[in-house]
């Protein structure tokens, strides 16, 4: 059973069988000697155990996710693959060239019954005709994908209805707003519900000495390179700063040409000229920028909401004395904006496609569906119960050490999204959870869907990513006007921007819109 598991493999795998049975009616007729005979050889038949049927053996390309090989022995997946009597092929190709590899296997014709990918698929495979459709399998096979799998995610993964692939949903992705809660209470502050409250608290950061160190060294807002993590910024009118796309005026556009962002760009710009943005921010690299922060210079910034109670744990550890409280606080709205705030929102994480040349559909649902259950959630999240875990009075214990032996089998196998009580029992600690918890209710009640989740790729983006970060660096530092925003806007659709709008667009009114 182990031989078909390849060592380079990782991310999800393998599949169960579907389960053989037969049932047996009763004999009703008048008993003679060749009925008499009949019935006890189908008693004998049925009192003897019924062999096992042979693994389900399924070929799988994934992404190795950049992690070190799985053991092909390794005991979680010798588990996993009793408990859905599989036989993984698993092949893995490099996270880097993850892409490029599948173009080249599937040009030569190497096709796996699934492969893992983080959107649908390509247009090419469904034009034709590889992609199995998997609306009734899952109606079939798939109680536990339809019932944790919330509808964004499927829609994601959906063709005019048909779904094709299967989506890990995706939780607490968005970033979320940070500030030292502490900065705010030493200078009678509440948190900032609008873009004008939030440059009045962080001229006061500026102006007050929150730091208590008599010098004025404080850094309002902070973010990185790039701008890296200004997500809420940007997200105070709805847009983001990093590929996003959404329908917006009868077109699918990527947020870096939507009207909203030069009001953002222009606030940013207020926030430099006001001094109350890091001076470095365009430069900062991630070890300078975490380091500001840790050493208590910095009053706000935007980051991850999974990391909220490790930044809490920094800055327990390196400035004890100041007594230092993160939390996470909702985006302000901007002036003149009534639309969603926050960030962008990818209802998947990862998906997992399956071809319509393979030999056992059912099982490749029943496996994914087995993943899904309370079962196997708690079996990729925390691994076997017994080992690295155990349940006492109803209450989970995790042996850390053997947690983070089971890092990568974790990363690999996991396809649900956040389970609220494994993540309590990772971190055994009630002030953590709760700041946890503080974060993710922020991102719950906030964000903005991104449209390109399940979209081919574009063609070309011509240059856009180049074009926006020298163009609104030019403006947010005062080499140019805001009102270049416009130019920068037309000069790229004239460029070639215009043919990806109307590409994306066409395909979305044919295939998504409503």
């Amino acid at each position: 059973m182990r031989k078909g598991f390849k060592q380079t493999a990782f991310i999800l795998s393998a599949f169960s069988l579907l389960a053989a049975g037969c049932g047996n009616g009763e004999d009703n007729t008048v008993s003679t000697p060749e009925a008499t005979k009949t019935s006890v050889a189908t008693q004998a038949a049925t009192a003897t155990p019924a062999v096992p049927a042979a693994p389900v053996k399924i070929r799988m390309f994934a992404s190795d996710q950049s992690l070190p090989p799985l053991d092909a022995n390794d005991p979680n997946i010798v588990y996993m693959e009793k408990k859905t009597n599989t036989d993984m092929d698993l092949v893995s190709l490099p996270h880097s060239q993850y892409e490029d590899q599948l173009k080249l296997k599937f040009a030569s014709g190497d096709f796996p019954d699934v492969y893992q990918s983080w959107s649908g698929p390509e247009a090419d495979l469904i034009a034709a005709g590889k992609v199995l459709e998997l609306n009734d399998l899952i109606d079939k096979f798939g109680p536990n994908l339809k019932k944790n799998i919330p509808q964004a995610a499927w829609d994601a993964v959906s063709v005019n209805g048909k779904i094709l692939a299967i989506p890990q949903p995706s939780s607490n992705s968005n970033s979320t707003l940070y500030v030292r809660q502490d900065w705010l209470d030493k200078l009678g502050l509440q948190a900032p519900k609008t873009s004008d409250e939030l440059m009045t608290v962080l001229k006061a950061f500026r102006d007050k000495d929150p730091n208590g160190n008599g010098k004025k060294d404080e850094i309002p807002f902070s973010m990185r390179e790039k701008f890296t993590w200004g997500d809420n910024i940007f997200g105070m009118w709805g847009v983001n700063n990093s590929y996003t796309e959404v329908y917006y005026n009868n077109e699918v556009i990527i947020q870096n040409i939507h009207p909203n962002m030069k009001q953002s760009l222009g606030f940013i710009k207020s926030m430099v000229d006001e001094k109350v943005m890091d001076s470095e921010f365009l430069t900062n690299s991630r070890t300078v920028w975490e380091q500001k922060i840790k050493s208590g210079l910095v009053g706000m910034w935007s980051h991850t909401q999974q990391l909220a109670w490790q930044w809490q744990a920094d800055l327990d550890k390196t400035i004890p004395n100041d007594k230092p409280n993160v939390v996470a606080i909702p985006t302000p709205r901007g002036t003149g904006y009534d639309g969603p705030l926050g960030t962008r929102w990818s209802p998947v994480a990862k998906t997992y496609i399956i071809m319509k040349s393979t030999k056992n559909p059912e099982a490749v649902i029943k496996y994914f569906d087995w993943l899904m259950s309370e079962d196997g959630q708690m079996f990729t999240d925390l691994g076997q119960e017994g080992d690295s875990y155990k349940k006492e009075n109803g209450k989970i214990i995790v042996d850390t050490a053997k947690m983070e032996k089971n890092k990568a089998f974790n990363v690999i196998f996991k396809i649900h999204g956040t389970n609220p009580a494994v993540e309590e029992a990772k971190l055994s600690n009630p002030a953590a959870f709760a700041k946890l918890k503080a974060a993710w209710a922020v991102g719950d009640k906030e964000g903005f869907k991104n449209e390109a989740v399940g979209m081919p790729a574009a063609k070309n983006t011509y240059n856009i990513d180049t074009m926006f970060l020298e163009e609104g660096s030019k403006i947010v530092l005062g080499k140019a006007p805001v009102e270049h925003f416009d130019e920068f806007v037309k000069t790229w659709r004239k460029q070639g921007g215009d043919q990806m709008v109307k590409e994306r667009t066409d395909w979305y009114n044919k295939n998504r819109k409503k």
